[in-house]
């Protein structure tokens, strides 16, 4: 499908776009460039209710395709080609995830979909920055997955359109937002897959179990498990 108007957003905790990642990058990027990206500073909200938002956005500028990114990523290139090819199958699309999941604790995809030898992992993702870049292979992409991590999330229109949103009652303000998401459109019955799009997220991810974190654990658990 030929994808028009793509919005690319993110929300950030800093106080100018120019001080993020994600902005310094993308308009260094010729194929960025026409392409409108909003990044909301000074953020406190959560993922949730903001994304929530980015949706309501996009489809009043009669986007194809929302893009949410975390706002210390490095997009090494424009994803709008290779999403209009996987949007031909696909309704929502991230970069890494698992194809099944026993929900259980602890809710992380990469264990609840079984670990690095489960073959159930897919995509990939780059870690680091300047010289100490090193590349995370999950498994293979193309792949129908069950949920995805909210580095990088591509709703197609058909996704925006559903009624399917981000789930506002998740107690975890900035975790859980992505699987809770993806595993409701899966469960709505929309695929969600992997592709190999190149990103580079500077962030090595969840250090620590914050109480924040633990109590997002317990409803996605009360929610989608058994």
């Amino acid at each position: 499908m030929d994808i028009h108007k793509p919005l690319i957003f993110s929300a950030t905790a800093k106080s100018a776009i120019f001080e993020t990642t994600l902005f310094k990058t993308t308009t260094l990027s010729p194929f960025l460039s026409n392409q409108e990206l909003h990044i909301e500073v000074n953020n406190t909200t959560s993922l949730a209710v903001i994304y929530n938002e980015a949706i309501n956005m996009a489809l009043m500028r009669h986007s194809d395709c929302l893009i949410l990114v975390h706002d210390d990523v490095i997009l090494e290139e424009d994803p709008i080609p290779k999403l209009e090819t996987l949007f031909d199958t696909y309704d929502l699309v991230g970069v890494a995830g698992c194809s099944t999941a026993k929900i259980q604790s602890p809710a992380l995809w990469h264990i609840m979909g079984g670990g690095f030898n489960s073959g159930n992992l897919h995509g990939k993702v780059q870690h680091g920055s300047g010289d100490s870049k090193r590349m995370s292979n999950f498994g293979t992409v193309p792949h129908r997955v069950v949920m995805i991590d909210g580095v990088f999330m591509a709703l197609s229109r058909k996704m925006m359109e559903s009624g399917v949103r981000f789930d506002e009652d998740n107690p975890a303000d900035f975790h859980f937002y992505d699987l809770n998401f993806s595993m409701d459109a899966h469960n709505a019955g929309f695929k969600v897959g992997v592709g190999d799009i190149l990103i580079t997220h500077e962030s090595p991810g969840l250090l620590t179990y914050t109480d924040e974190w633990v109590e997002g654990e317990k409803y996605f658990i009360s929610k989608h498990g058994n």
